[in-house]
């Protein structure tokens, strides 16, 4: 099965918003077993989305479209709809009627942009959206189904999953002559992909059934493992091969696989030990407390967090020396090691962890220049440990990989500790 995307709106060619909605579905098919053969982007221009639906619809067997759906002047993705295929629009009565249920249930009186989203290409099968207004619609243009899809993230996913994906899952059940596929990802995190690359690479002869693949999420490299073989059972027997040897030549570097994200690992870590946590983050701002709080339950474990910015707060709130602070700066091993034991006794956690540096674009020193970052880990029975490292590229990127970085020290003092009977 061919399927390519196609996404509508001069927003993405402009660089106003970037395009996650196709990173989403490519995920969501290559769990199926589709890679998808071409991702188009074009702006609110007829000729060119007309053409694009042509071109698409000529190249593959589904098509799947977003943008361009909504009540506004510039949403004529399904005018452009009807002209590919050569038929006119039409107001249809079960999409007036689901817009007048959605507007009268807000209280609110429908206007004449909102009638714009009743109407779709002769001959096309609307779909109700359970998140928005516009609805998916579903055309046959030559031999190509092609989806059309509201932008809005939102409602695209909710399109995704409820009626896209089974769809797709259904052909591909009926397909004779099918190939059988089994998929892995396998996520690591402080591994450089031309290393992930290097490292497993070797492995590959040996697992012909299985292609190998990486995909780069920052601060991420994930190894991306595809079996192919006539039978469910072959494939997946070539996936499990496959798998266990990229893990013994990988280790403790794999934190997580497919869909298991970093923060609820590293969070049931600690839940499964009996353990609470506790941060202190200067340069990072936050975002440590904020990528741990983002998953349900969280609170079980992590008791919480000071940004402490300043001097002042960073001798206020977590305890550190303002002697620490006078001889050693603010940026140093000494003052991350304070942090880190201040807000873990001030928490009463198991675990402090603390941050502090120069995300820059201003500020360092010659001896720490801007990507300095002091990285610092304390915990009962555990001498204080500071790890200092070096960022390059803009503030967000310093902040984003100094977090993952402390993150993953009380990871792996976790997997090494000993297990407590």
């Amino acid at each position: 099965m061919r399927v390519e995307l196609l996404c509508t709106g001069d927003e993405l060619v402009t660089g106003l918003i970037t395009d996650t909605n196709s990173t989403y579905l490519e995920g969501r098919l290559f769990d199926l077993g589709v890679k998808v053969e071409r991702v188009t982007v074009v702006g609110d221009v007829r000729p060119d989305i007309t053409g694009a639906l042509l071109e698409a619809s000529a190249r593959a067997d589904v098509v799947i479209v977003s943008g361009g759906l909504g009540p506004t002047a510039d949403d004529f993705t399904l005018e452009c709809a009807a002209a590919a295929a050569g038929v006119p629009l039409e107001e249809d009565a079960r999409v007036l009627g689901w817009l007048k249920e959605r507007y009268a249930a807000r209280g609110m009186d429908m206007n004449p942009g909102a009638l714009r989203m009743a109407r779709i290409p002769r001959g096309a099968e609307p779909v109700r959206n359970p998140q928005g207004s516009a609805p998916l619609v579903i055309q046959k243009l030559g031999r190509a189904q092609l989806f059309f899809l509201p932008g809005v993230p939102r409602e695209y996913r909710a399109l995704v999953d409820g009626e896209v994906l089974p769809r797709v899952r259904g052909w591909l059940a009926s397909e004779p002559h099918r190939t059988f596929r089994a998929f892995r990802l396998l996520r690591t995190v402080r591994l450089p992909e031309s290393v992930l690359n290097q490292q497993v690479m070797p492995l590959a002869p040996s697992h012909p059934r299985v292609v190998f693949g990486f995909r780069t999420h920052a601060p991420e490299n994930h190894l991306k493992l595809m079996a192919e073989a006539p039978t469910q059972a072959e494939a997946d027997a070539a996936l499990a091969a496959a798998e266990a040897a990229c893990r013994a030549v990988l280790g403790t570097h794999v934190y997580g696989a497919d869909g298991g994200e970093y923060a609820p690992v590293l969070l049931d870590l600690l839940a499964r030990a009996g353990h609470t946590l506790a941060v202190a983050e200067s340069c990072t701002g936050g975002l440590i407390a904020q990528d741990l709080t983002a998953v349900p339950g969280a609170s079980q474990v992590f008791v919480g967090g000071a940004v402490v910015y300043s001097e002042k707060m960073k001798s206020a709130w977590v305890g550190v020396p303002p002697e620490v602070l006078a001889v050693h700066s603010a940026v140093s091993r000494q003052t991350a090691l304070a942090m880190a034991e201040g807000v873990r006794k001030a928490c009463g956690a198991t675990f402090g962890l603390s941050v502090t540096g120069y995300a820059g674009p201003g500020g360092g020193t010659p001896e720490d220049p801007v990507g300095t970052v002091y990285c610092a880990l304390a915990g009962p029975d555990l001498e204080p440990r500071c790890e200092r490292i070096s960022l390059a590229g803009d503030r967000d990127r310093v902040r984003l990989f100094a977090a993952a970085h402390v993150l993953e020290m009380l990871r792996l003092h976790l997997l090494a500790a000993p297990v407590s009977s």
